[in-house]
């Protein structure tokens, strides 16, 4: 098979999209993005630490011959070298749900929400129940959160996932998260808006169905469902209580702009700065994170606001 060049990649996206991150990133950043579309990613596994403990199952993956490396920035997670997510479904760790498959990207946000024991969390728009189920076991099962999702088909993904790990301090909401924040008012400690967005940082340029339904109205469309969704986060958190925003697009109407929106629109909420340290990251407003796509992560946004 023939390999594709970088011109080949470029050709394959829409004209209007390649013009928009030229316009953001410049000419070296935007092939280095468009590089990232085109890796295979490596597989990620996050250990429960409900069932397990990380020891365990780095020695269990020695001994069945597979590689991996850790993750300095996520102590409960390591990178997959040899092997793909099939090759995991017969093992026992995979059946018992001892360990999960979850992109860096989407662990990041809950590892700058960092949910405590005890504490009551909002998962506005949970399915399949990656993040509620790592919030879950961050809490060590103590606690309460509530799961909310608005598909029927998700949200016994979301049921599957939550009992196939373990976690049992969830109550589960089938409904329209914009409907949150005016049952809940001032109510939760921690909430995740991880909204539904035009998912750019999940281009996977061998999958031209990841790429084709790119559109600035989609962009436009995913806004309006994105500030009713962070709207209501807003008002069903405490004061005092942190509210991690994430998205898997690069979009800037999705991320910064958000955020300067929600700052804007709600004086009792300031941004409170994260960071991580790594490389990959591309420019954006001081204290937010927005990741580049590469071999290891989906490109991705998170920024934590606190309500004073």
């Amino acid at each position: 098979m023939q390999k594709l060049s970088l011109n080949d990649f470029r050709k394959a996206l829409n004209p209007l999209f390649l013009e928009r991150l030229l316009k953001q990133y410049g000419i070296s950043l935007t092939d280095q993005i468009i590089r990232g579309f085109s890796e295979d990613k490596s597989p990620i596994i996050r250990i429960n630490t409900l069932k397990t403990d990380t020891r365990t199952i780095m020695a269990y993956l020695r001994d069945k011959n597979i590689l991996f490396e850790r993750i300095p920035f996520l102590e409960n997670s390591l990178i997959i070298r040899n092997q793909n997510e099939k090759s995991f479904e017969d093992l026992d760790i995979y059946k018992k749900g001892e360990i999960y498959f979850q992109s860096i990207s989407s662990q990041l946000p809950i590892k700058f929400l960092n949910p405590q024991s005890g504490e009551k969390v909002l998962d506005i728009a949970a399915a399949p129940g990656s993040k509620t189920t790592q919030i879950g076991i961050a809490m060590q099962n103590k606690g309460e959160i509530v799961a909310n999702e608005i598909d029927q088909i998700r949200h016994e993904r979301l049921k599957y996932n939550l009992e196939k790990q373990g976690v049992t301090i969830v109550k589960t909401i089938l409904g329209d998260g914009i409907n949150i924040g005016n049952t809940y008012v001032n109510y939760f400690d921690r909430v995740l808006v991880d909204v539904p967005c035009s998912a750019e940082g999940r281009i996977n340029l061998h999958e031209p169905r990841s790429y084709r339904f790119w559109s600035e109205k989609n962009i436009r469309d995913n806004v309006k469902i994105q500030k009713k969704l962070l709207e209501s986060g807003i008002k069903s958190l405490r004061s005092g209580g942190f509210l991690a925003y994430s998205t898997c697009t690069l979009s800037p109407e999705e991320n910064e702009e958000m955020i300067s929106w929600a700052i804007k629109t709600f004086p009792e909420v300031k941004l409170f700065p994260i960071s991580l340290g790594v490389k990959y990251q591309l420019p954006t407003l001081n204290g937010v994170i927005k990741a580049m796509p590469s071999k290891i992560s989906e490109g991705f946004f998170v920024a934590l606001l606190k309500k004073m």
